[in-house]
């Protein structure tokens, strides 16, 4: 298995420099992180929100939490959530359920991206499997998904409400 087909032929559009990277099938952020040998803060996990404008992917490092109070004020949505699995299943089948890349502009979503983000050197992400991901410097990433930059991230000891 390799990156999901429409992630490598929007990178190579881009004509931003990026590696792939095979690793031992990781479910979670975290265990990706794991795999490859990274920190958790220098792998981006992806969260797909529904919202009244539209769906919208979350960007934060692995290593943290959605505030779903922050992400709602930001999209000024109230009553913003996570996509369910069934969702996703539906509509982004080409991406293994928890695999699903931050390029808002290839799923025909917004992107939202936690402060955290954009500050790194290199980001890895998931090309859409549980065994493959994608390197690239921070600086391309950004060009890449030409995020909204916002604290996103909950406080460490933060109550977790959804």
């Amino acid at each position: 298995m390799a990156i999901a087909t429409s992630v490598k032929c929007y990178l190579d559009e881009q004509g931003l420099a990026y590696e792939t990277m095979r690793h031992r099938r990781a479910l979670t952020s975290g265990d990706e992180a794991r795999a490859l040998g990274v920190t958790p803060a220098h792998v981006a996990k992806t969260l797909v929100v529904r919202s009244q404008g539209g769906d919208a992917l979350v960007v934060l490092p692995a290593s943290a939490r959605v505030d779903m109070h922050k992400l709602r004020d930001v999209l000024g949505d109230n009553h913003a959530r996570l996509a369910s699995e069934v969702e996703l299943e539906a509509e982004m089948s080409e991406f293994e359920l928890g695999a699903v890349p931050p390029l808002g502009e290839l799923i025909g979503a917004r992107v939202y991206l936690d402060e955290k983000l954009e500050q790194m050197d290199e980001v890895v992400f998931a090309g859409g499997t549980h065994q493959d991901s994608v390197k690239m410097s921070g600086g391309d990433f950004l060009k890449l998904v030409h995020p909204r930059v916002a604290d996103l991230a909950l406080e460490p000891g933060a109550e977790l409400l959804y």
